[in-house]
């Protein structure tokens, strides 16, 4: 077994109709392993709000490494109305957050209307001191989360945004 080069390496132009709401995020290295996962995932683009950094900046840049020139992103000053207007627009909104009503990312299954009409789905994540804030979760029509296993109840919001999304491919 050998690791492969670069250009060995078979690309794909292929996209999924998911996107990322990254509101009120503070650390712009968060922001560019987001802008780095949504490349490598073949993600629909990102959605920055509130006081998320956005580009340019030196630290989103160094760990986007190049994929915010390639990744679609929309800046919103306002979180909430950002979120309306996507699901006026018809999109799917599922928050990844522990809730009293959410369903583990090992189980969770799309609902076949959705996966079958093509619509949008955002991906909703919180912030990283504070989670998924109510008023964002009430405009939810899911909520899903990693299962915990040790002692901590979260994990840093770019690790779980990467798991929560290749488990959220399986459906596509």
């Amino acid at each position: 077994m050998r690791q492969l080069e670069h250009h060995e390496i078979k690309t794909s132009s292929k996209r999924h109709p998911l996107r990322l709401l990254c509101p009120d995020w503070r650390d712009p290295r968060n922001v560019g392993s987001a802008f780095r996962l949504a490349d490598a995932a073949g993600l629909a683009g990102l959605l920055l709000a509130g006081t998320t950094p956005q580009p340019p900046h030196p630290k989103i840049d160094k760990t986007a490494r190049s994929t915010v020139r390639s990744v679609p992103y929309t800046y919103g000053d306002n979180p909430e109305a950002l979120l309306r207007q996507f699901k006026c627009d018809g999109a799917y909104i599922v928050a990844l957050e522990i809730t009293d009503q959410s369903q583990s990312l090992l189980q969770y299954q799309l609902p076949a209307k959705v996966l079958s009409s093509g619509r949008e789905v955002v991906l909703v994540t919180g912030a990283e001191d504070h989670g998924v804030p109510p008023r964002l979760l009430t405009l939810c029509d899911d909520s899903v989360h990693l299962p915990m296993f040790g002692q901590n109840t979260s994990m840093n919001v770019a690790v779980a945004l990467g798991a929560a999304v290749y488990l959220l491919l399986r459906n596509y």
